[in-house]
């Protein structure tokens, strides 16, 4: 039970550090091109795209992380290779 909470909160920690990540990267990007002078333009569609972005990629951080624990895992429980001299 401890792992599997490890898990979700890696999750939810890996998703919303990707949704920050890309919500900044949007704003600066919409602050170069006020800088630029066309405007501070951040719409809601970018903000959407964000979210949902962010949440693909804290899942596909996550189930990297559950397959090379479980590879891992296996390797771990193989028996070391014998001696033959």
């Amino acid at each position: 039970m401890k792992r599997l909470y490890g898990y979700v909160m890696l999750f939810i920690y890996s998703c919303l550090s990707s949704i920050l990540m890309l919500l900044l990267i949007g704003g600066g990007i919409a602050a170069f091109y006020f800088l630029k002078g066309d405007g501070f333009y951040f719409s809601t569609g970018q903000l959407k795209r964000a979210i949902v972005f962010g949440c693909i990629a804290g899942s596909a951080i996550t189930l990297a992380t559950i397959v090379f624990n479980l590879i891992d895992k296996f390797n771990a429980r193989k028996k070391p290779p014998s001696d033959t001299e």
